[in-house]
């Protein structure tokens, strides 16, 4: 049984070992650079564990031997699902590892743009020490609209109402009763973008999420409004949002994501000071990481043992 770690997957030593005892391991710690390259790794592989690579319908249509994706995060987008079943391999994923990890950093993010804080970092490291450029924004008494309201979904909102902020959710399959525990009611998007003083985004990228947020949604956003990302990139229009940006449409946005990973070079965002802008590290805790490695490594097991478990549909 041959197991290839596809790119950088957070391992311990007791992960390595585990591994080893299952059978032949062989560990990339750095993405491939093409997809040919991407190819060859797994070209033998029975059993591929997979962090930020994307497998496409022609890269697991190369590896012959392969019987089981282990993905390495929440998304099962990284494999092409239907080449997958085309090919009986098994794909799994790691649902609900991060949920603190992602909910506090969208609250961070929320923060650190309200109160300006990366603009006020580097004032003061380049010798100024003037207040008065900084005035921010308090979210107590404001309204965030949560959209997706998942476990990281109602996290954030738990926490944002310690804070005081009043809740507004949208989702395609509402959970009422986790709602009203937590003080948030559900409305339509339109209504949640009308109303809302800061938006999050907590929903998987599908069809249907693409581009959720474009130009229409955005104008039908409160002027000076921010919004956080920290789901998926491409369910926000980029350019549209940029455009909002600029305009003083919007006051700030947060994001650990991009509609291209990493963004390319010269990207208006750089430019623009109402931005904070991270390199999606919103999973990355020490805790999270770890209990994802525990996670996709107990799914091949279970795999191996007849009982496949979080199997992406």
């Amino acid at each position: 049984m041959k197991i290839v770690v596809v790119d950088h997957v957070y391992l311990e030593e007791e992960h390595t070992k585990k591994l080893r005892s299952i059978g032949d391991l062989k560990i990339f710690k750095d993405p491939p650079e093409t997809p040919e390259e991407l190819k060859e790794r797994i070209r033998s592989a029975d059993i591929v564990i997979v962090g930020w690579s994307h497998l496409t319908r022609d890269v697991i249509e190369s590896a012959k031997n392969l019987k089981m994706i282990s993905i390495w995060a929440t998304t099962c987008h990284y494999a092409d699902l239907e080449a997958a079943k085309k090919s009986g391999i098994v794909v799994t994923h790691v649902p609900g590892y991060a949920t603190e990890a992602v909910a506090e950093y969208a609250i961070a993010l929320m923060l650190a743009a309200a109160r300006k804080l990366p603009l006020a970092d580097a004032h003061v490291r380049k010798g100024s020490f003037d207040w008065r450029p900084f005035g921010g924004r308090e979210l107590a008494g404001k309204t965030l609209g949560v959209i997706g309201t998942g476990a990281i979904g109602c996290r954030v909102a738990e926490i944002a109402r310690v804070l005081g902020m009043r809740l507004l959710g949208f989702d395609k399959y509402p959970d009422p009763k986790r709602a009203e525990k937590i003080g948030m009611k559900y409305v339509d998007l339109h209504t949640l973008l009308k109303e809302s003083d800061v938006v999050t985004l907590h929903v998987t990228l599908t069809a249907e999420t693409e581009g959720l947020i474009g130009r229409k949604e955005i104008a039908a956003m409160k002027d000076g409004a921010a919004i956080i990302n920290t789901s998926q990139g491409k369910v926000i229009d980029e350019k549209a949002l940029i455009d909002a940006l600029k305009s003083g449409k919007l006051f700030f946005a947060g994001l650990d994501v991009f509609d291209e990973e990493p963004p390319l070079k010269g990207s208006p965002l750089f430019k623009l000071d109402n931005t904070v802008l991270s390199p999606h590290v919103g999973f990355h805790t020490v805790e999270a990481a770890k209990r994802c490695t525990d996670i996709c490594i107990d799914n091949i097991a279970k795999f191996l043992e007849g009982h496949p478990q979080n199997v992406c549909q």
